[in-house]
């Protein structure tokens, strides 16, 4: 027979302690989890909200080079930015929730508002700053097309500060093109040429000539490349084939039914582009052309009629080619502008879609400068002005990344020195194009012209 034995006082306490011990033990734990797992839910909110402002910025810099100065972030910015309510240029365009649908208004949506729930509670807490400056600050050095920018959100949390960091190096070139947007010739055969199809002395040399004729042997060059140059474009077949080729598009389009939208929407485009292509091929001729009248000119040729040794009709002739090239560029490029502008029709950008319309906007941009900086067409800038309105107009509440560089190039207008010196290249086709180019033309007018009167 076996006898039932009883917990003790003693052991029914130290039972009891035991379990507590495991309890308290096991609540530590439960809670100290709980916090881990908040701040690593903060901390991923961080990482999210760091990658919608460091994307923010890729998306400014695509439109812009001068984004991070749109924004309000160049230079080692310390502003504090919050997430909600709109107090920040990177969390006021989230959403589009009252009507009419379409258009964000800044004033009555887009923010993160307590209405957003819960969103709202998981955010409210972070701020950041954002910092963007070049790697060099000036000169032509490839760095200077590289931006170090720094992203830092901090928040409150229960196991004291959280904080994230987030650093990168993005691409955005302000710097001259490291290419020759010159025509892309043969000099060497250009050169061999002259003496027989120039001076028609085909048995004579370069120097023979100039000693011949007492020039020098770089304004013989100079004088035998222009007349070559021209009178190879003019007497080829390249801008009458592009011109049928367009004829044939232009026909096709009349054709084509307003419903196709697809066909509509490559029609118009491959006749831009041909356009552009022959503006291209015509503006590098002329700015190949251009260090050729340089020679000419510092040396002061064709003040008389002697000394010259080539035929002055001829030569005239030439150089008329060459007015009438820089017509072909300018013309061309006007009707590109004109078609590439037929592409942002509303049927035909609900077809394309954004994305397509903003490659298309990016396009305009370039070929409004350009025709702004036309020494022959006045009206370009104030068409480039009215074109930047129309963008303003279209993009507020729709595109703030479009909005912001279009308000940002009208006021560069305001200071056409400012606003050449912000985007180099054009500063470097302004040279040739509104520099050089009236000189150049002014040149032929009168020099020619003397040549034969004389």
């Amino acid at each position: 027979m076996t006898r039932r034995r009883a917990f003790t006082l003693v052991e029914m306490i130290i039972g009891f302690s035991i379990l507590a011990g495991i309890a308290l033990i096991y609540l530590i734990f439960v809670r100290s989890s709980t916090k881990e797992m908040q701040f690593s839910a903060e901390h991923l909110n961080a990482v999210v909200l760091s990658q919608k402002v460091a994307e923010d910025l890729i998306e400014e810099l695509a439109l812009n080079p001068y984004g991070f100065e749109t924004l309000g972030v160049d230079g080692a910015s310390t502003v504090e930015h919050e997430v909600v309510e709109g107090r920040s240029i990177f969390f006021s365009f989230i959403e589009d929730i009252r009507a009419p649908y379409g258009k964000i208004d800044a004033n009555v949506d887009g923010a993160i508002t307590q209405q957003m729930q819960p969103l709202y509670d998981s955010v409210d807490k972070f701020k950041f700053t954002v910092a963007g400056q070049r790697i060099a600050k000036n000169g032509d050095h490839e760095d200077r097309n590289l931006i170090q920018s720094n992203i830092a959100f901090k928040w409150k949390s229960q196991t004291g500060r959280g904080e994230f960091n987030t650093s990168m190096q993005m691409y955005s070139p302000v710097t001259v093109k490291k290419v020759d947007l010159g025509l892309a010739v043969d000099q060497a055969s250009i050169d061999a040429r002259i003496p027989t199809e120039v001076f028609a002395r085909p048995t004579t040399t370069v120097a023979e000539i100039a000693a011949d004729t007492g020039e020098n042997v770089e304004s013989i060059l100079a004088l035998g490349r222009i007349s070559l140059v021209t009178r190879d474009f003019a007497t080829s077949e390249y801008y009458l084939k592009r011109k049928n080729e367009i004829r044939k598009l232009v026909l096709q389009l009349e054709n084509t039914p307003a419903v196709n939208l697809e066909k509509q929407y490559e029609l118009r485009k491959s006749i831009a582009e041909t356009w552009y292509d022959i503006a291209r091929i015509c503006y590098q001729i002329v700015a190949y052309l251009d260090p050729q009248f340089e020679v000419l000119q510092a040396q002061g040729k064709f003040q008389t009629a002697t000394g010259s040794g080539f035929n002055p009709t001829t030569f005239q002739q030439d150089l008329m080619y060459y007015r009438i090239i820089y017509e072909y560029f300018s013309g061309s490029l006007l009707q590109a502008r004109y078609y590439y502008n037929t592409l942002l029709k509303s049927d035909l950008m609900r077809y394309k879609g954004g994305k397509v319309q903003t490659q298309l906007m990016m396009k305009l941009f370039d070929l409004y400068r350009l025709a702004a900086i036309l020494p022959t067409h006045s009206s370009g800038k104030m068409e480039y002005r009215q074109f930047l309105l129309r963008v303003k107009e279209f993009s507020e509440g729709r595109n703030p990344y479009l909005y912001r560089l279009a308000t940002f190039e009208r006021g560069l207008l305001d200071t056409p020195d400012e606003w050449l010196k912000r985007y180099a290249n054009l500063e470097k086709l302004n040279h040739v194009i509104a520099v050089r180019v009236p000189v150049i033309l002014d040149f032929i007018r009168t020099s020619t012209v003397g040549m034969i009167t004389q």
